[in-house]
């Protein structure tokens, strides 16, 4: 049997993944490290573990210690948000909506940069297939692919727009 899994970090609400970690613990898996859009997982005893995001942009070791005096072990720290797992009986977290405000504003304002840069490659791409010096089908495929991640970031866009009303309104 493997001592490592990789699963997939994907998950429409926070909750579900928060909840995929703590089954996975209950089975004897337990993060381990963070790989882009995955997950790695080590084999060991089963816990109930806890598993909480925190949005906090400026985590310092002072919060890192706070966390760790009640009953919670930083995990994975991040720009914007932090995952800590703390056994069945550590203390409940309370964390108010403004760093989850802050972190979807962020992703929203980071993903439409991008969204635009990448809609000015491809209106350039478009214009200049007439003076492409690249074959047919490979130009055609590079269209292709800048229209389809343009198309998909502009929905990405979106649904950042929702999860960030959603979050000034303090729901989950």
């Amino acid at each position: 049997m493997s001592k490592y899994k990789i699963v997939h970090a994907f998950a429409l609400k926070n909750s579900q993944f928060l909840k995929r970690l703590e089954y996975y613990s209950s089975q004897g898996w337990h993060y381990k490290k963070w790989l882009v859009f995955f997950i790695v997982l080590e084999k060991g005893e089963p816990k109930n573990y806890r598993y909480e995001l925190v949005y906090d942009r400026k985590f310092t070791k002072e919060k890192q210690e706070f966390y760790q005096a009640n009953g919670w072990k930083l995990i994975r720290n991040s720009f914007f948000w932090q995952i800590l797992r703390g056994e069945s009986n550590a203390v409940d977290l309370y964390t108010d909506n403004i760093g989850e405000v802050e972190m979807w504003k962020y992703r929203l304002k980071f993903t439409l940069k991008l969204n635009l840069i990448c809609i000015f490659i491809t209106i350039l791409i478009l214009l200049g297939s007439e003076y492409s010096v690249m074959e047919g089908h490979i130009f055609k495929f590079i269209q292709g692919m800048f229209c389809g991640g343009t198309t998909a970031l502009v929905f990405l866009n979106i649904y950042f727009y929702i999860k960030y009303k959603i979050a000034e309104k303090g729901e989950d």
